[in-house]
């Protein structure tokens, strides 16, 4: 697959990181020469220091066999015309443009001709998106679902009196009599898929995989249960806080309707209050008359006890999206420490994430991140998906829909020739459960979750795709 991908800021260099990672054939086009010279010697992929929204430029670097083209620069107007101009030149290629302006963004989806751009990226959207879902998936970077609520992984580390520690995984099995996986564990920050023979070791963390009631069984019931959410606090009056807002009340409208979205497993009555903190007067006015019927307090969070003071303590989910990470994390730690039941803070620098796991915040959300799992939705084969990404190494969790012409349907899974670093965790096939071997036979319509590292994605995407993909 080639890629030819213009803007190597932030957000462009990481997309072409992970898209090197899987394998692809990635072109960067970057105006500014300090920028491509740094990117050419970090990454592993062809950088050329020039003007990716002229054409002529484009036809130098083959724009007429791309299969995708990313423009990611940081202006509007020119990821918009680079994408209209392949479009109209070039009917086989797919473009997805990074279009942060809502009222673009808005014209883009209604009118799918408008410029022929084919996929819109709108870096605050698919950072507020990834913050609802973690409210759904009850605010947790040690327990989360892998689809829906009927199977969850949760983390456990194991300490030194552990009864686990010094068996191995074929031991627990037996011991525990019931049905789980562990199919991945973290040594010292780096990750693998074990056998039945691994021996489990102190300071090792295991994901354990299974039913939550019976994942209680095994470890003890999980704090991190979901509980009703009613009240929600956000510090910024960013435009990522507007996107949270405009979610949840849509969301709740929808539940209201009697559609079951995601408040509704654990909404138990159809008010949702939620306050903002904005330091910014002309912000907190400007969100007054968006939001008449929601709290704007307009008071700067770095004023002594000013969370205590407006009660954030009682919040269910206190969200921290101003233009400072360094600011989320202080404010989401405070307003834990203070009694807030669960905080979410949004980071732009996917470093701090290695750092979420000794901090008092209970999931960090990474706006990158949310970007370039958005575009690997759109790129990869099979429609493979994303679900989480381990920080301390390059695993990822996965899922896909088989489709009817999927190559594996009708095949038992030990004909695939699955790559040795990825591992079908589960099959749920209407409202079974299936825990496999290599002896399922894969049906159309079959969910399937899968761990896998990163460098071998793009075998999956030979092995899962449908023959309309071929």
């Amino acid at each position: 697959m080639k890629i030819i991908l213009v803007g190597a800021g932030l957000v462009g260099t990481h997309v072409a990181r992970e898209l090197t990672q899987e394998h692809k054939d990635i072109i960067i086009i970057e105006k500014n020469s300090e920028t491509a010279r740094i990117i050419t010697n970090e990454l592993d992929c062809m950088v050329i220091n020039d003007d990716g929204s002229r054409l002529d430029v484009l036809q130098k670097v083959g724009i007429e066999d791309c299969d995708y083209f990313i423009a990611l620069t940081g202006s509007d107007e020119v990821n918009m015309i680079a994408c209209g101009m392949v479009a109209s030149q070039y009917k086989n290629t797919k473009t997805i443009a990074r279009v942060r302006n809502p009222y673009y963004g808005m014209m883009l989806n209604k009118h799918k001709s408008f410029l022929g751009i084919h996929h819109v990226i709108n870096p605050e959207i698919e950072a507020a998106d990834a913050i609802v879902r973690s409210i759904e998936e009850g605010v947790s970077k040690d327990v989360f679902s892998l689809i829906e609520d009927r199977v969850q992984m949760r983390l456990h580390r194991i300490v030194k009196d552990s009864r686990f520690a010094g068996k191995t995984i074929q031991q627990i099995r037996k011991e525990v009599e019931t049905d789980f996986l562990i199919p991945v564990l973290n040594r010292e920050n780096s990750m693998m898929i074990p056998t039945g023979d691994t021996i489990i070791q102190e300071g090792d963390e295991l994901y354990f995989l299974g039913n939550p009631n019976t994942l209680d069984k095994i470890l003890g019931q999980s704090l991190k249960r979901k509980h009703p959410v009613h009240k929600i606090g956000i510090i910024g009056g960013t435009r990522i806080g507007e996107f949270v807002i405009g979610r949840i009340r849509d969301l709740v409208h929808e539940q209201n309707k009697g559609l079951k979205r995601v408040f509704s497993s654990f909404l138990k009555r159809p008010e949702v209050s939620i306050t903002v903190l904005e330091a910014s007067k002309e912000k907190a006015k400007a969100l007054s008359q968006l939001f008449p019927d929601i709290t704007i307090i307009n008071r700067d969070i770095g004023e002594e006890d000013v969370l205590e003071q407006e009660e954030f303590s009682k919040h269910d989910v206190v969200i921290t999206v101003t233009e400072s990470q360094t600011l989320n994390l202080v404010s989401a730690m405070m307003a834990k420490h203070i009694g807030a039941k669960n905080t979410i803070a949004l980071v732009i620098n996917n470093s701090f994430l290695k750092l979420s796991s000794s901090l008092q915040i209970d999931h960090v959300v990474s706006l990158k991140t949310a970007v370039v799992n958005s575009i690997l939705r759109i790129i990869r084969k099979a429609n493979i998906e994303t679900i989480h990404t381990f920080y301390q190494d390059d695993f990822e969790l996965l899922r896909l829909t088989l489709a009817p012409n999927a190559k594996p349907v009708g095949k038992p899974i030990k004909d695939l020739n699955l790559p040795k670093d990825a591992l079908i965790l589960l099959i749920l096939r209407g409202s079974e459960n299936i825990v496999p071997s290599g002896s399922t036979v894969l049906q159309a319509g079959d969910l399937l979750g899968l761990i896998a590292k990163k460098d071998v994605i793009s075998k999956l995407e030979t092995i899962f795709e449908s023959t309309d993909e071929l």
